[in-house]
């Protein structure tokens, strides 16, 4: 009975874990589609290919490892002055000890309206996700195994487990609205709601581990302060249960005429959970590639474990265009914040 309640204890944490970590980057700029499913087929160009992939806590314990692969593309109705996104959204997240994995599989489609000339764009979007959770149940450790001196990994483990994996299907929306008065400026303010239908994740068919919402409220502004020079502020907060996260800061882009390297990025930004990190990025496009390197600073009290190593996260992102010409990130073009 103990050891079942342990176990039972365990499982729980992961899951309060999961609610906090809930597929984590800070990479907001190009990694669109895990922002908002309104951020589908919202680019200049015919599609949007991007990879990212989070590497934390290292210097802790076993590493946080994060990865993602997403697609977008669009279809465009002119006549009915509107434009439908759709694209795809894979999630691999491995957490803990024990090897505590999440996948995800979603289809993000989204619908954007163009409003007062095309100075105001009006955007809406849905995931509809299907996710696969598991642990290796192996790699715990448990009171029977301490021999009364110290742990002993080679005593068996009497527990029987009912399971060690879980499928579920989530839905989540955003809506966000875009406003460009003038060609060298753009404002966008979104928010979102993860987790609609708050899917059980347990493990034992409880029904208490229930996937709380996730709400996110995001937005930027791109703006033209040289005819090469672009600085781009922003901005996330997210809410969920008794956790919250506010991320803040922005970055500066160089352009580059008739060169290989088009442009070059760099900023930093404040995550402020629990005065958590500070964040430094640097970036370039190279070929069409657009290229991020985000170095995670721990600044909260976990820094006297980790010596102030948090997370190493890098992106990289594509778009399919029928130009060659090397183009200024422009309102429809440049990622949102999450």
């Amino acid at each position: 009975m103990f050891n079942k309640a342990f176990t039972y204890c365990v499982l729980c944490l992961f899951a309060i874990q999961s609610f906090a970590q809930d597929i984590h980057f800070s990479n907001f700029y190009t990694n669109t589609l895990n922002v908002t499913p309104a951020d589908a087929g919202f680019f200049t160009g015919k599609s949007r290919f991007c990879l990212a992939y989070r590497d934390q806590y290292r210097t802790v314990a076993d590493p946080y490892q994060t990865f993602s692969a997403n697609f977008d593309g669009k279809y465009t109705k002119r006549q009915w002055n509107y434009i439908i996104g759709y694209g795809m959204l894979i999630n691999y997240d491995m957490a803990g000890d024990a090897d505590y994995t999440t996948v995800q599989f979603g289809i993000p489609l989204a619908q954007h309206f163009r409003l007062v000339g095309n100075t105001v764009i009006i955007s809406y979007g849905i995931l509809p996700a299907m996710h696969y959770n598991t642990l290796n149940y192996t790699k715990l450790t448990f009171g029977e195994q301490f021999d009364g001196t110290k742990y002993n990994p080679d005593i068996s483990v009497t527990e029987a487990f009912d399971g060690n994996s879980a499928v579920y299907f989530d839905l989540s929306a955003g809506v966000q609205g875009t406003f460009k008065p003038q060609k060298n400026q753009t404002y966008t303010m979104g928010v979102a709601m993860y987790n609609i239908n708050q899917p059980d994740i347990s493990f034992f068919n409880a029904g208490d581990a229930i996937l709380l919402h996730r709400f996110l409220v995001h937005g930027n502004a791109i703006i033209g302060v040289s005819n090469n020079i672009d600085v781009i502020p922003g901005f996330k907060m997210q809410f969920q249960g008794k956790q919250h996260e506010f991320h803040f800061g922005g970055m500066g882009i160089f352009y580059f005429e008739k060169s290989a390297i088009s442009q070059v990025q760099a900023g930093a930004w404040f995550r402020s959970k629990n005065k958590d990190a500070v964040i430094f990025g640097l970036g370039c496009r190279y070929m069409g590639f657009d290229i991020m390197l985000d170095y995670d600073l721990n600044i909260s009290r976990l820094r006297t474990a980790s010596n102030g190593h948090g997370a190493v996260e890098i992106t990289l992102t594509y778009i399919v265009d029928n130009s060659n010409k090397s183009k200024k990130m422009t309102a429809v073009r440049c990622p949102h914040s999450l």
